[in-house]
């Protein structure tokens, strides 16, 4: 690997996508998101895993106690695994997302596993 980013794509010129480096995506549907990472030695294809860790819907575990109080363990995170084959064009390849209906806001972390080395770990926060 040379150089990794993460940012966000406009497509809103039908010609082109645009890549913007930002640790920050705006919380709007369809907003699209992700990484770029340059490789050295480029393959015909590569092996790209990510693992997208993100805040959830806090899901509460109350267990009564022999005095009657209750135990609240907030279960407020999340995860979501991906792996496929990439093909690198001009030596990058490239993993994007989209902002959902009902999407949460908050920080989220990315790790890029390629062909089984952590390629990058982006940290970043929707708002």
């Amino acid at each position: 690997m040379v150089a990794a980013e993460f940012g966000v794509f406009d497509a809103s010129d039908p010609r082109r996508v645009v890549f913007s480096p930002t640790q920050v995506v705006p919380r709007k549907e369809g907003q699209r998101y992700g990484w770029m990472i340059e490789l050295r030695g480029v393959k015909r294809s590569v092996s790209v895993r990510e693992e997208y860790v993100l805040p959830g819907t806090a899901i509460e575990h109350r267990t009564d106690s022999a005095e009657g109080t209750k135990l609240v363990i907030p279960l407020d995170r999340r995860s979501q695994v991906s792996q496929r084959q990439l093909v690198p064009v001009d030596g990058r390849i490239f993993g994007e997302w989209e902002i959902g209906p009902q999407e949460p806001a908050g920080r989220r972390q990315l790790d890029v596993v390629v062909e089984g080395r952590i390629a990058a770990s982006f940290e970043f926060e929707v708002r």
